[in-house]
């Protein structure tokens, strides 16, 4: 009796830690193990020892140990993994409902395939290892699916949306079960197997759903961008063809302003001859100042205008670029890549603690662009997966896109992004494209 109980409870752990390897296989698709190790222990322990408490858990109401394991799942995710807390708790609630359909889904084919078993206690931890290797199964199939994509925020209200999915599957199924187990016919069990099945497959899309909510809120974000990029470039011809209509002006009237400067000094009035002058230089300045002139439309509207946007925050912006007119990469991705940096650039150094400065040093070599951007900051820098970026403003449904967009257009032209932030309150990006295509 004694060695059997011992036999049972090896098992229990063996169990127990084969769930906590589903945790880690689930939650690693999604999001970025942290650094802190005490965080890490703290939170596989206390999910390995509900586990254990579980089984043995027979007297607590069936939604209270399900409350429970829900809210021991968000705890051990919330303190392991970084990451946005409601998407955390979406993945959670998510991890949670499906492993509780594939349990029913195998207690299903056990009352009807494997009845002599019905009166053995064992019949409980075959079942469990069978659900835990399907659930696997369900694991090895997302990775396959989703690891290579970009796992995207969502916001509040699209969170919560998602998380009443999985949240009204545990509780239809739950009752659905408790009907079927006092029924106790091949026939219920069938249609609580089906139902199981139809379930799971609902909570699987999910994912699915989470992937198409987040691309399409990507590309309203990127139109926004591409839209302000090109409200900059229309900006900058109206200025350009301002500033030509200026100096056709000043040249038509170049030969008058001669012939008067010429008579002013004949007469030897010298004061008059400086006063006209002041005159013909107010009148027939260029009113636009540009910071760059490059000829690249592009490039001279965006520095040009987030150079105004320092001054008027008090940035001390300095400019350093040598490109030529036309280069072998899409103006849309140049507005991308350089409106981007330049726009978190001048939010990191208006927040700056004592000096506040941004520079800029762009050069084309052998068909290469080079861009290298350092500005001043102050704060905490916040990371997501794969050690990215993430924005820290307040309208994270409306921004954010940021370092993740850039890293797209980047990877178009086969380039590199290089972040450095060793230097304390100093940020600085270097970025690389190649403008030969192999």
């Amino acid at each position: 009796m004694l060695i059997n109980r011992i036999l049972l409870f090896g098992i229990d752990i063996l169990l127990s830690g084969f769930s906590l390897y589903l945790f880690y296989s689930y939650f690693d698709i999604f999001f970025e193990i942290g650094n802190e190790k005490i965080s890490l222990i703290m939170g596989s322990a206390v999910f390995l020892a509900w586990q254990l408490v579980v089984p043995n858990n027979s007297m607590l109401p069936v939604y209270v140990n399900i409350g429970i394991t829900t809210i021991v799942t968000m705890f051990a995710a919330l303190v392991i993994y970084d990451g946005q807390f409601w998407k955390k708790c979406i993945f959670a609630v998510s991890f949670n409902a499906i492993w509780m359909l594939i349990e029913i889904l195998s207690g299903d084919l056990l009352l009807i395939y494997c009845k002599q078993l019905t009166e053995l206690r064992e019949m409980e931890r075959v079942g469990s290892f069978a659900s835990k290797l399907l659930f696997l199964f369900v694991i090895i199939s997302l990775k396959r699916v989703f690891m290579n994509d970009d796992i995207k925020d969502l916001s509040v209200k699209y969170s919560l949306m998602l998380v009443l999915i999985p949240t009204g599957s545990i509780f239809i199924m739950n009752n659905i079960f408790t009907l079927c187990y006092k029924v106790n016919s091949n026939r219920a069990n069938f249609n609580s197997a089906i139902t199981a099945i139809m379930l799971l497959c609902m909570n699987v899309l999910i994912f699915y759903i989470y992937m198409k909510l987040a691309d399409d809120l990507r590309l309203r974000r990127m139109t926004s961008t591409y839209e302000q990029q090109l409200e900059l470039c229309e900006r900058h011809l109206q200025e350009r063809e301002i500033s030509i209509l200026q100096l056709r002006d000043v040249k038509h009237n170049m030969k008058n302003n001669l012939v008067s400067i010429l008579a002013h000094a004949e007469n030897g009035e010298c004061d008059k001859i400086i006063s006209f002058v002041h005159e013909i230089m107010e009148e027939g300045a260029i009113t636009t100042s540009t910071i760059t002139n490059s000829g690249n439309i592009v490039i001279d509207s965006l520095v040009g205008y987030w150079y105004t946007m320092a001054q008027k925050a008090r940035i001390d912006f300095s400019v350093d670029v040598s490109i030529p007119m036309k280069m072998p990469f899409k103006g849309a991705d140049l507005c991308l890549i350089l409106g981007n940096l330049l726009e978190n650039a001048v939010e990191g150094a208006k927040k700056a603690e004592g000096e506040k400065y941004i520079r800029l040093h762009m050069k084309y070599d052998k068909k290469n662009l080079l861009l290298f951007m350092v500005n001043s900051y102050s704060g905490k820098l916040i990371k997501a997966k794969g050690n990215v970026l993430k924005s820290t403003k307040q309208d994270a449904e409306n921004h954010g896109i940021g370092l993740l967009s850039v890293n797209r257009a980047v990877a178009k032209y086969h380039g590199t992004v290089v972040i450095e932030d060793s230097i304390q309150g100093e940020f600085k990006v270097k970025v690389v494209l190649y403008g030969e295509q192999k």
